[in-house]
């Protein structure tokens, strides 16, 4: 039997109207939470070991996997040590051209004048 979807025009008209960033907040909030909670299970723990493995209480856990908490990235790095999974993955681009400034070729890096090195913090003594 086939799924039918079904679709409120009002709804459609609604959220056509609610800006691109605040649809992919609410997105990326939900999925963090998913991940979290499909971590925790697999796991087999409780959001109670979870809030005890980070110092935390019961209820802010469970504040934060309602799927509408603003998880800072220090938060993020916090649950994925104590997981010792990754929760969030980030795509690296790499350009051959610009891998980093160390390997730039010697003739393309900008040294800096005496004054700039000052300025820096970065003058020999």
């Amino acid at each position: 039997m086939a799924t039918v979807y079904y679709s409120d025009p009002l709804f459609d008209e609604l959220y056509s109207k609610v800006p691109e960033d605040s649809r992919r907040t609410g997105s990326l909030s939900f999925a963090i939470t998913a991940r979290i909670l499909e971590i925790l299970e697999r796991k087999g723990w409780s959001q109670t070991e979870l809030a005890k493995a980070i110092g935390k209480k019961d209820a802010e856990i469970s504040r934060w996997l309602s799927g509408q908490h603003n998880f800072t990235i220090a938060t993020i790095a916090k649950i994925e040590a104590v997981l010792g999974e990754d929760i969030l993955s980030v795509k690296k681009y790499r350009n051959k051209a610009t891998t980093g400034y160390a390997q730039m070729p010697p003739e393309k890096r900008k040294w800096l004048s005496e004054r700039e090195s000052h300025k820096y913090g970065r003058h020999k003594k």
